[in-house]
Formats: C-alpha cells, structure tokens, sequence
C-alpha cells in the first residue's frame, strides 16, 4: 500500500503488507506455477474460513456427489496481510482454481487485474441461481453488464449485548434504536475495566446506503454531512473512554482480532456480523462465562436507515483456471445444496434455502440457550429482515479506502481533527476519480 504516516514513519497498515509480501515470497517460493502440476479431477480453492467451519463438510459433500474429483483447500486469513498472499499467488501463476473474496476493496482490485472469470453465461443456463441476474436487488458482482462473483452469504449486522453487563446495568434489550441512542446506552453500560463498545457503527452507510462514498453523478460524496458525524461520534467516545482506545486498536491488530477482547470482557457491545458468533460457543478456545444477546443495527435519527452488512462472501473463478467446468460446478454446488454446511460458520446462504430454524441451530452452536439468548438472534436475524445491498460502484476504491482507513486512524487517536480528516479524504477520493476516468 502507499502512504506515509506521521514524519515519515510507515503507517500500520504498511507495515502489516510489507511483512506479508515477505512472508508471501516464502510461502509461495517453492509452489508449482500450475502448468498441468495439478490432476484435471483436483480443484485448488481459497478461502478465509477456517476449514471446521463449514469448508469441509461443505467438500465433503461435493466429492461424496462427485466421484472421482478432490478439492484441495487453502485458508487465507482475511485481513492486510492475508488478502496480499492470495493476491501474489493470483498473480504469480499458482494454481488457483476457485477463491473468495470478503473486502470491496479486494474486490476491487481484482476485478480490475483480470482476476475474475465473466460467468454470466453459465449462470443464464441455471434457472436456480436467476435471483443472481437481478440487477435491481443485487446479489453479485456486476462489472458492466457482466457477472464476475456471486455473494455466498447474507452478512447483515447487529449489536452484540454482554448480557452479564446489560443486566447489571439494568439496561433493556434494544429492539428498535437509532445511532444516539447507541451512544447513550453503551455510556450507561461501561463499567470498571470495560468499555461501552468496541466501534461505532458506520452511520453513513445506515443513512445512505449503497455506494455511499459517491454522489449520484460519480464524485466525491464525503461532503455530505454524515461522514463528518460518523466521526465525530468516534472521535467523541473513544476520548470519553465509551469506545475502546483505537491507539490499543492498532497496536494489538484488534480490527482482525476483536473477538478475543469481546469474549474476556474488555467491551460490552460490539457491532458485528454472524460468522462473529462461532467464537461465542467455543468454550474451549475462547473461554467465557456470559450469555450474548442480539440488537438490531441502530437507525438514522428519523428511523429509517440500511443495514451497514451487505451480500458478500464473493466467490470467484479465476480465468486462468484449466478447469473452469469443474470450477463452476463447484461454485453452483457451494451457492445451492453445498450452502447448509456453512451455517456453522456464521454464513447465512444469499439464496434463502436454509429453513430458518436449521439456519438458527447451525448459527448458535449445540448448546445454544446455555450462550446465547436466541430469541433475540431469531428476531433480528430473520424476523426483521435487515436491509442488504451489493455496491456497484468501485471507481477507484482501493485507493479511497485507503485514505478513508489513514484519516479514521489520524482521527480516533487524536492526531486530526474530523473536519480536517473529512476534507483530506474528500479531496484524495475526489483526485483519485479524476484519475481513474483519464486512464479509462
């Protein structure tokens, strides 16, 4: 990544991806570049979810319904340094049949290298998937008027309760609240050696919606109001200590980590989605002696407001792949009766064709009522149907979001003013569109 930090000094987060690019040389120094090193019956697929979480059950089943084929799987972990491996071995020619990608800003990047496989011919000819065609709800990745990636999961947000803290603090489950009220309850909920929260919510994305960094015409949209809010309530928690502490943030690497500081109480609530909750019942890893509870995201001010989550989980076939028949097979078995095995990773199927009770128990784990208060997740899960979207404008977004992600840093560690930080960003996304149309 490019940038600097304060007088020179290299930011976290390139830190984080010069160590990757070292680690990923290693890693893949001795890797086969593909050439035919790979059985035609044997699928390489990438992914970010621990394999117990889904992935091999899921492989399991697609061999069980496949004779003769092999899925060999890679987990990657999805942060900075784990996105660029997959990316140098994408690039250096490793033999990658079908990956995953989970940040916009990834795919981003991918799609505008040639990473992605234009599928929107094998998918005309599955009347199943025809709900990945509709442009006016999406649910995959566009580029033009081509399908490059289908969402494997619905990832809508909430808030999770420590309920041992909300119950001290006598403090009723939300079922309905908007972002001020958000920032009142979790004041009232801290207590000695735990904060309110984790992070606020991203309350541009609950007022705009959709592709919230650009205006209607393309450009810049970081002028409007929200985004300085957005910041300014961060900025404002975490100095009244109601937030965590962003410099321990980035010292601990706790935007890829929160789930150890959520399970030994050093945060009351935390904003989150459901692959979240497979920590929250695995007693022996992450050991923890309270019950959790589900509220709904916080709403805009008049009520109204998009879920901050979004259809995602993008998977992907790489072009250069010689098995691309066998890939896609692959693809369509993961998106339809290959979805149930995800459940228990926190993934809930994009298409909807998981009972919602089945979806439930995989989701809780086996012990559900002894961690979890599962009709709150039943109500704000499924009952409430939370607002999704896919963006389908990425115009020049790797570099934004790196701009957005340096000026939130500068700001919550009270290094810049909102203002100042809002009118950085504004200008750097504004010049990196500039950019990005000369060059098309």
């Amino acid at each position: 990544m490019i940038g600097r930090g304060r007088a020179g000094t290299p930011t976290r987060r390139q830190f984080l991806a010069g160590c990757a690019g070292l680690a990923s040389a290693a890693a893949l120094g001795g890797c086969s570049a593909g050439s035919g090193a790979t059985p035609p019956n044997t699928l390489n697929v990438w992914g970010g979810v621990p394999p117990g979480s889904g992935p091999a059950a899921l492989i399991d089943a697609f061999t069980a319904a496949h004779p003769g084929t092999e899925v060999a799987y890679t987990r990657f972990v999805n942060d900075d340094r784990g996105n660029l491996k997959l990316d140098t071995a994408l690039q250096g020619g490793v033999d990658i049949d079908v990956y995953f990608t989970y940040q916009t800003k990834a795919l981003a990047l991918r799609a505008e290298s040639g990473m992605t496989l234009d599928i929107t011919d094998r998918l005309a000819d599955e009347p199943e998937l025809a709900p990945f065609l509709d442009r006016d709800n999406p649910t995959a990745y566009w580029d033009g008027d081509r399908v490059r990636a289908l969402a494997t999961a619905a990832e809508p947000w909430f808030v999770l309760f420590n309920e041992a803290a909300r119950e001290r603090a006598g403090i009723p489950l939300p079922t309905r609240w908007t972002v001020q009220e958000f920032e009142e309850i979790t004041r009232e909920i801290r207590a000695d050696g735990m904060f309110g929260t984790y992070e606020v919510p991203d309350s541009a994305r609950i007022a705009l919606g959709p592709d919230y960094w650009y205006t209607p015409d393309g450009g810049s949209n970081f002028s409007d109001p929200h985004f300085l809010e957005w910041l300014e309530l961060g900025q404002r928690m975490i100095r009244d200590r109601v937030a965590y502490p962003w410099t321990e943030v980035l010292a601990r690497n706790l935007d890829a980590y929160q789930h150890t500081a959520f399970v030994s109480g050093e945060f009351a609530t935390w904003v989150n989605a459901p692959y979240s909750l497979r920590y929250l019942y695995n007693e022996k890893d992450y050991p923890h002696d309270f019950r959790v509870a589900a509220a709904p995201l916080p709403t805009a001010a008049d009520g109204t407001g998009w879920n901050q989550g979004q259809f995602n989980n993008f998977i992907m076939i790489n072009p250069q792949s010689p098995r691309q028949d066998l890939a896609w097979e692959f693809v369509r078995f993961w998106v339809t009766e290959g979805s149930k095995h995800m459940a228990v990773g926190g993934k809930i199927p994009t298409l909807g064709n998981v009972p919602q009770e089945e979806m439930l128990t995989s989701l809780l784990g086996p012990d559900p009522d002894r961690w979890f208060d599962v009709g709150s997740f039943r109500r704000v899960l499924f009952e409430e149907r939370p607002h999704l979207y896919v963006d389908s404008d990425l115009t020049a977004l790797p570099e934004i979001t790196l701009a957005v992600e340096q000026q939130q840093d500068l700001c919550w560690i009270g290094e810049r003013s909102p203002a100042d930080s809002i009118a950085s960003i504004d200008a750097q996304a504004a010049a990196a569109i500039d950019r990005y149309r000369k060059a098309a």
